[in-house]
């Protein structure tokens, strides 16, 4: 079995390379990135003869169908921006694909290459990560359970507990883009624009993350929840997301930190978003640095709210995302990267036979799944609860 994880030397893509090298039925992993000099240090890190890399610009379509052709799967775990350039890579090279997100629009646009994808009798498993994914597959169980499924409601809570840990452990350019893009939410079965952070809720998580305010973001489960469960009668649905840094990241957004749009300063054009990410490069606060054990968590929760044999009822999952300490990697990482990396292993072995551009909850099994990611520590809890 080979499976290319393209942004493999990043995040969340660094942890589906490494389960992938720990699977025994996975013989080679082809890893590329855009970044030569981390492409090196992880490969080095590593030590495994199953891995070859290579430098790849995603962005040049028929060089990365190149790099990928012959391998069973590829994995995209670059910037949710370039999602359809490496579609059209792996139609090239007929490969299976999956990615960790769209952030709603560019799901959207992924969608309209169902029939592309069909025709190649190709799976693209479309934000296959924690928040979409895990997610979708918690709400996936409750309709299976539910005659009837009113509301979902999805709430996360983050907390770092490493001493000096890094600032960011998920993509800044994403980050920013929640904080100034319109959230959507669905509201008597129609989805509604609303501004970001323009709907909140205190939730209480598990220790160590805690009581949380959570707001109110764009986020991929939006775009394919409608589709998904219209049998159900869905008609509400929204996703908050908190942590202690998380208000601070949208100030930064508010001042114009967040801006792509180039400004004048001193004789120069600087776009005040390159200008920062480039600061945290510089200044190596993205992730964790060498050494570093982490002690990062988080929790989501899932409501559920419906009927079931003629009575309401609400189910609640918990999701608990652990770092995972003997990788060295947080749980920002390994939340995203084992479910994407455990699903493109199941499309290799025809455990996932949904052809198409398909969300998990209309390609997976969810009970089965979510055995799989108990046995990385990730845990899905679910409970039920009457309403009178």
């Amino acid at each position: 079995m080979r499976i290319a994880v393209l942004g493999g030397a990043g995040a969340t893509g660094s942890a589906a390379v490494r389960n992938l090298v720990e699977d025994k039925h996975v013989s080679e992993v082809l890893v590329g990135d855009a970044n030569e000099e981390k492409l090196e240090k992880f490969a080095s890190k590593l030590r495994s003869s199953k891995v070859s890399t290579k430098v790849v610009d995603v962005r040049k379509i028929d060089e990365t169908a190149d790099f990928i052709r012959g391998c069973d799967v590829v994995i995209n775990a670059v910037q949710y921006y370039f999602n359809l350039d490496v579609m059209m890579s792996a139609l090239k090279a007929g490969v299976h694909y999956v990615d960790h997100g769209g952030l709603y629009h560019v799901t959207l646009k992924q969608l309209e290459l169902d029939d592309q994808f069909c025709s190649k009798e190709l799976t693209a498993l479309v934000g296959m990560g924690a928040q979409p994914g895990l997610t979708n597959l918690c709400a996936s169980h409750a309709a299976s359970l539910l005659d009837e499924m009113k509301a979902v409601y999805i709430r996360d809570g983050y907390r770092d507990l490493t001493p000096n840990g890094p600032f960011f452990t998920w993509s800044p350019s994403t980050l920013f883009d929640e904080m100034i893009l319109d959230a959507v939410v669905l509201r008597g079965g129609k989805t509604v624009s609303v501004p970001a952070f323009s709907l909140s809720e205190e939730v209480d998580f598990p220790e160590p993350v805690g009581r949380l305010k959570t707001y109110v973001t764009l986020h991929s489960e939006l775009a394919t929840f409608p589709r998904s469960f219209k049998g159900k009668n869905l008609s509400e649905c929204d996703w908050m997301e908190g942590s202690p840094e998380l208000e601070l990241i949208k100030k930064l957004a508010d001042i114009g930190f967040a801006s792509l749009d180039e400004i004048d300063y001193e004789g120069c054009r600087v776009s005040p978003r390159r200008l920062f990410l480039k600061l945290v490069e510089m200044k190596d606060l993205m992730g964790f640095r060498e050494g570093v054990v982490p002690d990062d968590w988080e929790y989501t929760y899932v409501y559920v709210v419906g009927r079931k044999m003629s009575r309401d009822v609400k189910l609640v999952y918990r999701i608990l995302f652990p770092p995972h300490q003997g990788w060295m990697m947080s749980c920002s990482q390994t939340g995203v990267g084992i479910p994407s990396s455990t699903a493109a292993v199941m499309i290799a072995e025809n455990q996932i036979t949904a052809r198409g551009v398909v969300p998990p909850e209309t390609a997976l099994e969810p009970a089965s799944f979510f055995e799989k990611m108990a046995q990385h520590g990730i845990e899905i809890m679910q409970t039920e609860e009457s309403i009178r």
